[in-house]
């Protein structure tokens, strides 16, 4: 593996509940455009809402998950410059930037 490793569950969580965003906005526009809601509006968003509470579900324990193998696997963590920042792993912390 390499001796820097950058890790975001945010991003992961992020890339799952995208396409509710995409499609908040295209059913917004549809709306504005013909004053009327999309044929499977409530069926689409259903499991779009599902699917964005499942990646909030799923996005912590993987988080914990590769967190608990890097560093087992010798990897140290260097400090974040705020909470919402990626944990960034290295093999020695002369890495850190």
């Amino acid at each position: 593996m390499e001796d820097e490793i950058t890790f975001s569950a945010s991003v992961v969580i992020g890339f799952l509940t995208c396409p509710l965003l995409i499609y908040g906005m295209l059913s917004g526009i549809y709306f504005f455009i013909f004053s009327k809601r999309p044929k499977y509006d409530k069926g689409v968003t259903r499991y779009l809402v599902i699917l964005m509470f499942a990646s909030f579900i799923i996005g912590l324990p993987i988080s914990f998950y590769v967190d608990y193998m890097l560093k087992n696997a010798g990897y140290l963590t260097c400090d974040k410059i705020s909470w919402q920042s990626p944990t960034t792993y290295v093999k020695d912390l002369s890495l850190c930037r």
